[in-house]
């Protein structure tokens, strides 16, 4: 097999996870799951941990891949926030996201440090220090599985608005608590003085940066779509920009994905603009990176990873739940959320992946965690299968029970 796949290259791989991640896709339709579910076990089976169908040369050069699905589903995100949808719930969506955020990230802190402090020994600062990196990675939630589930059960209501909310302020949340978390921990492990200023200037400008960008982005974007004369042109339009936008925004050291995501605000509130980009997506190209995005995500995961970390990797899911669960159900009772987003939204915020284990990553290479930053990506990695697996099942049990599911 790794022959075959030699010699017919990248190309033969490409093919190979789209029709493998079409077949699965159907299957899972058939067993009455979400498609992404049966996306992420294709990827999971040719991994390179298994069948190797997709291997790791592949893998490592599929980032160009991974990224332009990002800026496209996180545009669509963006793209669902119009002023007029989410005005409603938008005091909830703010309270919810602190509450289920902050929480989480103070669940796993402190379960994560007394689990360290009691099996593995190190000294106090260390044990500090990859507990409020633990912490930090809880708070993001990957709104892609629970995205391609709305999209494909066409779900709409309270809790899908409410959920499209929380999951995109989740990622400009979750890099403030990364970066206050690593610059703790830095300097706990280092010795040196925590700079005040510093950390405010960078999430400032990690944020802010980002939004700007996408605004100004989304600004030119919604001057050229008037000269396009067919519908299917504003998709050359759409992927071009949001392609430009997310690699610009790594040249300028901003957040890329919150700036593609600001693009998708922008041009959802600029009038009826957002019609003559969404049905060009929906109808063209939409599954098309539905399905290489989570064949080519799960492919990197490898279950010898889960079974090795299994408890610690159980301990950080389940604390990073309760502090979602109970943050949410607070943040909603303060402000007056309906019901069915009390009891059920923690339950669509489930799924995690992509932000966190590039983060988990950029703790690892820095040479204050180089030997104790492995415990972090593989518990990372590890939580990762079970988030991506469970996810849009998850995902798809909270919107059916809030009653929120067109079924097809």
């Amino acid at each position: 097999m790794e022959q075959i796949v030699e010699k017919g290259g990248a190309l033969l791989e490409l093919g190979l996870l789209l029709l493998v991640g079409y077949l699965f896709g159907n299957l899972a339709n058939f067993l009455r799951l979400p498609r992404v579910s049966g996306y992420i076990l294709a990827g999971i089976i040719m991994s390179p941990s298994l069948l190797g169908v997709i291997d790791r040369k592949f893998l490592e050069s599929a980032e160009v891949i991974t990224h332009a699905s990002l800026s496209i589903i996180t545009f669509l995100i963006g793209a669902s926030l119009s002023w007029k949808r989410v005005r409603e719930f938008g005091k909830s969506i703010a309270l919810i996201t602190f509450g289920e955020a902050e929480l989480a990230y103070l669940s796993v802190t402190i379960t994560m440090a007394l689990y360290l402090y009691y099996t593995h020994g190190e000294s106090l600062n260390i044990v500090i220090a990859l507990a409020l990196l633990f912490g930090a990675l809880a708070s993001p939630t990957d709104p892609t599985a629970t995205l391609a589930v709305i999209h494909e059960y066409r779900s709409k209501g309270p809790l899908t608005t409410t959920v499209l909310g929380v999951a995109a302020l989740d990622d400009a949340t979750g890099i403030i608590n990364f970066v206050l978390g690593f610059s703790l921990a830095l300097a706990l492990t280092s010795g040196t003085s925590l700079s005040l200023g510093s950390l405010i200037q960078e999430i400032t400008f990690q944020i802010f940066g980002a939004v700007l960008l996408g605004l100004l982005m989304g600004l030119i974007m919604f001057f050229l779509g008037g000269f396009a004369k067919k519908r299917k042109e504003a998709v050359t339009l759409t992927v071009g920009m949001l392609l430009f936008t997310f690699s610009l925004a790594r040249v300028l050291g901003v957040d890329e994905l919150l700036s593609t995501m600001s693009v998708g605000v922008t041009i959802a509130n600029l009038g009826n603009a957002w019609e003559e980009f969404e049905k060009p997506l929906e109808n063209y190209i939409e599954d098309l990176i539905f399905t290489a995005f989570f064949v080519i995500g799960s492919a990197f995961l490898d279950l010898k990873v889960l079974l090795y970390f299994l408890p610690v990797v159980l301990i950080y899911i389940t604390s990073r739940f309760a502090g979602k669960f109970v943050g949410v159900y607070m943040g909603g009772h303060l402000s007056k959320a309906p019901e069915k987003v009390k009891k059920y939204l923690a339950f669509a915020l489930f799924p995690q992946g992509g932000i966190v284990i590039g983060l988990a990553l950029l703790a690892y290479q820095n040479p204050n965690f180089r030997e104790t930053g492995s415990i972090l990506v593989n518990v990372v990695i590890g939580a990762t299968v079970v988030h991506e697996l469970l996810g849009p099942i998850s995902s798809k049990l909270a919107l059916t029970k809030a009653g929120e599911v067109l079924e097809k």
